[in-house]
């Protein structure tokens, strides 16, 4: 940690948050805290603090705690430290008790709870005073969530594969951030949102790059956009803000709207998500010809099917 601590002083403030933001909260936390004043400052910031998940999630949607060395060090220090800035826990059920006890969660208002029986969480939030906060139960199948607003929590859904988004407030950039986190395997996403986004404008004129993160979803491959603003037809197709995954994904969309967007199938920062697009529903219309070369997977599933 002596080697790697040196590393990270020579770097400024700004390239540390960038670098950290890419990490998981609970790696930083156990890893930095205490070595030394400056790092400490940094990791106490509320986008490492606020929201913690105390669980290991593999790739076969299994969930258990996390190994021993790290939960002891959080128990007996990490928490007491940052016991004020937590806002949200995610939570299983076998370390659930012993993290809750650790110490006061005065400003914590919310628990996402893995893995764990009914029974358990009535009876231990019946001697413990956390009527305050809300409880979400995480059934392990769940595999579709609908509407979700600009309030969800940002908690990790490991199973869901099928979500839509709606808001009559804008979804800006960082709420898509937590989507892709939140929903690792997911699939299926529908979007309606006729708000345009506030943060745009002033994005584009500061060239301010802080919070905008080129989003990824891995596994995407259906993506309906036809009441969306098309802001967040940008959201979804301008290279600097998502990377779409190469395994054909579909788009349901309106032509007019597409049209703006690739401003007339010519615009070079929607080129490299749409050659990506392995089919398009366009409310009827079909892509003139001069749009396919646009479009390369689609051209080739055109003329597959004519084969």
């Amino acid at each position: 940690m002596k080697h790697s601590s040196v590393e990270l002083n020579d770097l400024p403030d700004e390239i540390l948050m960038i670098i950290l933001k890419k990490l998981y909260n609970v790696q930083i936390l156990y890893s930095l805290i205490g070595v030394n004043k400056r790092l400490n400052t940094i990791v106490h910031d509320p986008i490492f603090t606020s929201h913690l998940t105390l669980m290991r999630c593999f790739s076969d949607d299994s969930i258990d705690s996390l190994p021993d060395p790290i939960l002891d060090r959080f128990c007996l220090q990490i928490l007491h430290e940052i016991h004020h800035k937590i806002q949200w826990l995610n939570l299983e059920s076998s370390s659930m008790k012993r993290i809750l006890l650790a110490t006061n969660y005065p400003n914590l208002f919310g628990l996402g709870l893995y893995d764990i029986e009914i029974e358990t969480v009535l009876s231990l939030f019946i001697e413990e005073p956390y009527s305050l906060c809300h409880i979400y139960l995480y059934p392990g199948q769940l595999k579709y969530y609908y509407t979700v607003t600009n309030n969800f929590p940002g908690v990790l859904f490991t199973c869901v594969r099928k979500i839509s988004l709606y808001d009559e407030r804008p979804f800006e950039h960082k709420f898509f951030l937590r989507i892709a986190e939140s929903f690792p395997i997911l699939k299926i996403l529908s979007l309606k949102n006729s708000k345009p986004q506030n943060n745009k404008l002033y994005r584009e004129s500061e060239n301010d790059n802080q919070d905008f993160s080129i989003i990824k979803y891995p596994y995407l491959t259906n993506l309906t956009l036809y009441f969306a603003h098309d802001d967040y037809i940008e959201e979804f197709l301008v290279d600097t803000k998502v990377c779409l995954p190469d395994n054909d994904v579909h788009l349901n969309i309106d032509y007019e709207q597409l049209n703006r967007v690739t401003h007339n199938f010519t615009r070079d920062i929607t080129r490299i998500n749409c050659a990506k697009l392995g089919s398009l529903c366009l409310n009827g219309r079909r892509l003139p010809n001069y749009a396919k070369d646009y479009f390369p997977m689609y051209k080739y599933r055109l003329l597959s099917m004519l084969m």
